[in-house]
């Protein structure tokens, strides 16, 4: 049975890494809108299914995460001193249950957004707003979902050729003249790279003319993600009519992402370039499933702002399974699950979903969804990425001196 325990108290909040950048008045604020939730022995904590948007600390206690098929573990709550959030991925896939009298708290990412705007200067160019997305999952959720759980749901497959040269590129000795003589039976994919070698990110003082030659000036690792970048496009491309809007948009804005990844990652001067379009570009490639399992599925969902909905709520997890099917590694899967949590911070290092989640934010400024973005001062990531000299007045200063290199790279990925 569930109870309460009065709310949390300052000290306890400054152990939750994410929450580091608010001050304490805000962080007093934050404490005395949370309540410390009791929850006894054999209670659920978390249910297999939960969309919630929130974030979920346990404060003392022990409990158990039980998947679908039975299996259990213990729940880790506390990661080098740092209180950390469980179950994190919505909707669960796994019921957590309190193995001992259970205290913990929930922190709703609505809340979150709107104390990292209080007690700071007010930006005309972004207004807070949230939109209700319901709280009862439609019927496409629901089966979409129990899907999910049955691994009975068809994502799309990486082509014989690309999964060729991944495959020669994961070898420790990979051979340049094997991946060159594979890339070069497929022209289509030739082109791309002969195109984007001689684009403006790319031009040198003479045109390429041949494979190799744009092997040479697009480097093995700009090959490697073009490659995969090339095989996303044509997933965007190979949609029925009747999603072909949609599909559109999703292109249009997931462009935009790579776009400002790209620009950001030599502005940081951490991460690679063209590793950093490629994430960007697939941070929400699962949607491509949804779609397509919406239209095969017509019967189950009523109107658009229902499939919406089942965006919303199944995206991460979507993203997530596409990308392990395509074996792209774990950063990139944490690309897919987390770079929508604006105030999501593991640990102290910056990594790619940091810089997508930033890119992701540009991309949004001057779009009606920038109504529904926090204080980018408040964003862990914006912070690890050493950015920190940015105000709301510089991101928009940053917006026009990028615009054309923003561009460029629009333009290299072409459209649809």
């Amino acid at each position: 049975m569930q109870s309460s325990a009065g709310h949390p108290d300052l000290a306890t909040l400054k152990t939750i890494r994410s929450l580091e950048l608010f001050s304490d008045a805000q962080l007093n604020d934050l404490a005395q809108s949370l309540t410390i939730k009791v929850a006894d022995p054999g209670d659920h904590i978390i249910a297999a299914g939960d969309t919630g948007s929130y974030s979920l600390y346990i404060l003392s206690g022990d409990a158990i995460s039980r998947a679908v098929d039975g299996v259990t573990k213990p729940v880790k709550n506390i990661d080098n001193g740092w209180l950390q959030p469980i179950a994190q991925l919505r909707p669960s896939l796994y019921d957590v249950d309190a193995m001992s009298e259970v205290h913990y708290i929930e922190i709703s990412d609505e809340k979150l957004a709107e104390l990292s705007k209080a007690l700071e200067e007010e930006n005309p160019d972004i207004e807070l707003q949230f939109i209700d997305q319901g709280e009862t999952a439609n019927r496409l959720t629901n089966e979409l979902f129990q899907d999910i759980l049955n691994e009975n749901i068809s994502l799309p497959t990486l082509p014989d050729i690309v999964v060729k040269v991944q495959q020669e590129f994961a070898r420790e000795d990979f051979e340049i003249d094997r991946i060159h003589d594979l890339i070069r039976t497929d022209p289509v994919i030739t082109a791309y790279l002969l195109k984007h070698a001689n684009s403006p990110l790319y031009q040198g003082l003479s045109p390429v003319e041949s494979l190799r030659q744009a092997m040479v000036r697009l480097g093995m690792k700009a090959v490697q993600s073009h490659i995969v970048i090339i095989a996303a496009t044509r997933l965007f491309q190979e949609k029925s009519v009747g999603m072909k809007k949609r599909m559109r948009e999703l292109w249009k804005n997931s462009r935009r992402v790579a776009a400002f990844s790209r620009v950001l990652a030599g502005k940081s001067g951490i991460f690679d370039p063209d590793a950093a379009q490629m994430a960007g570009l697939l941070s929400d490639l699962g949607v491509i499933a949804i779609l397509e399992y919406a239209q095969e599925h017509s019967d189950q969902y009523g109107d658009e702002q229902e499939l919406d909905q089942t965006v919303k709520a199944l995206r991460p997890q979507i993203n997530s399974l596409l990308l392990q099917k395509w074996n792209l590694g774990d950063e990139l899967v944490t690309v897919g699950e987390e770079s929508r949590s604006w105030f999501r911070n593991p640990s102290v290092s910056t990594d790619l979903c940091d810089l997508v989640l930033v890119a992701r934010y540009h991309s949004y400024l001057g779009t009606e969804r920038a109504s529904q973005l926090p204080l980018l001062s408040k964003m862990p990531a914006f912070y690890k990425l050493k950015l920190t000299d940015f105000s709301p007045q510089d991101s928009i200063e940053f917006l026009k001196e990028s615009q054309d290199e923003v561009a460029a790279v629009e333009q290299m990925l072409g459209s649809i």
